[in-house]
């Protein structure tokens, strides 16, 4: 197949297209390397650096491809920190993005993965999420949080209009907390890629608040292939899938397995404002594409603490 993924140049957009090549196809890259690495996109994918978002950004991967049959859409401004100090940029960003994909999908009669978040959900009660859980947000006036989640909604909407009304055959993924050794520990990065960060300093573990909130921890591979075979199987056009190991674990649960490895210790910090209380996915869907987690939480620290060594 002739594939286009947006992103990826970053920690799971070039993962993806490593399968991607493995398994045969052709793969041309956009990315602005605002945060991917082009030394992490496969030397047998073509990088094509430009801004996803932007109107005929596309169109220079498109010509080099010839024609287009899938594109894995990842293409989106992430991490908590950046949700409440540039809402406006992640909300243009992730929307017109997603739109620019579409529109070109909609061109040349492609399949498109849209990869969506557990964001999405907002703040929803509602255990485990699943796709047919209502989304809950708060009122904006209180913070910045959930243009992320907000976006993501709003991309999901754009992917059902465009498989309604336009007969488009879309997917949705939602991976669940990823990592991996390339996941970006840096101030605006994620989770545990900033416990790991800080620990490999000798520095404490920083836990946001009590650290009661909990999360699905997906290791890097287990996502990549749940990911592939959404874009490669038939007959899903419309569905979402949950990609999440489905075990609750708390944060504080987490910094202390992390700690543990590290030989490190573990403080509490000022927790961010609008920071879900628990996310537990639903993996029913998941049965279509033959697929599950099955890297443990343990396994998969290991397997990134030695890769960090």
């Amino acid at each position: 197949m002739k594939v286009l993924v947006t992103g990826g140049a970053g920690f799971l957009g070039s993962s993806l297209v490593e399968k991607l090549i493995e398994q045969g196809h052709q793969v041309a890259v956009v990315d602005d390397l605002s945060r991917g690495k082009a030394s992490q996109v496969h030397p047998d994918a073509k990088l094509f650096i430009a801004d996803a978002s932007v109107e005929g950004s596309l169109d220079e991967a498109l010509q080099w491809l010839g024609s287009l049959d899938l594109i894995h859409h990842l293409a989106a401004i992430n991490g908590t920190k950046r949700f409440h100090e540039q809402a406006d940029l992640v909300i243009r960003t992730n929307v017109n993005s997603t739109h620019v994909a579409l529109s070109l999908a909609q061109e040349q009669n492609a399949r498109v993965v849209v990869y969506s978040s557990p964001e999405a959900y907002g703040e929803t009660n509602e255990m485990p999420l699943k796709p047919t859980t209502w989304s809950s947000f708060p009122p904006a006036s209180l913070h910045q949080r959930h243009a992320y989640g907000a976006s993501k909604y709003l991309d999901e909407v754009a992917a059902h209009h465009a498989v309604r009304v336009h007969g488009l055959d879309v997917r949705i993924v939602r991976p669940f907390n990823a990592y991996g050794p390339r996941l970006l520990g840096d101030q605006e990065g994620q989770v545990i890629a900033m416990m790991f960060a800080r620990a490999m300093q000798g520095e404490p573990i920083i836990v946001h608040g009590d650290g009661s909130q909990t999360r699905s921890f997906t290791w890097i591979d287990d996502v990549v292939d749940g990911a592939y075979k959404a874009g490669q199987i038939n007959g899903c056009n419309g569905m979402s899938f949950n990609l999440g190991r489905p075990e609750e674990v708390s944060i504080l649960d987490l910094a202390n397995r992390i700690a543990s490895l590290t030989k490190t210790s573990v403080i509490h910090g000022e927790g961010y404002p609008g920071d879900s209380l628990r996310r537990l996915p639903d993996v029913a869907s998941c049965q279509y594409l033959a697929w599950e987690a099955s890297t443990s939480l343990d396994e998969g620290l290991k397997l990134m603490f030695n890769a960090l060594q």
